[in-house]
């Protein structure tokens, strides 16, 4: 499997993105804070907002390796000869 290079960029729409690095495509996830959040978030936002991408790698991560494994657990199962009594 080729690896994945992502990137966290921030648009000049304020949106902070994660993409593929030096790619224009279709970002893998957004985030975008409110003028009034970014000011409570003193500035702040942009380390907010990684630490949310991150946190949504993660579990996705997760997620796909609890299904890699639950499919090679069925695929063991399915391997299995027939028990005949």
């Amino acid at each position: 499997m080729a690896e994945l290079f992502l990137e966290i960029v921030e648009l000049e729409s304020g949106e902070i993105v994660l993409r593929e690095m030096e790619s224009d495509d279709v970002p893998v996830m957004k985030v975008s804070f409110s003028d009034d959040m970014k000011k409570r978030l003193q500035d702040q936002h942009l380390d907010v907002a990684k630490v949310m991408l991150s946190a949504g790698i993660h579990m996705a991560a997760e997620m796909q390796n609890k299904t890699a494994e639950a499919e090679a657990l069925q695929k063991v199962e399915d391997e299995k000869p027939p028990v005949l009594h």
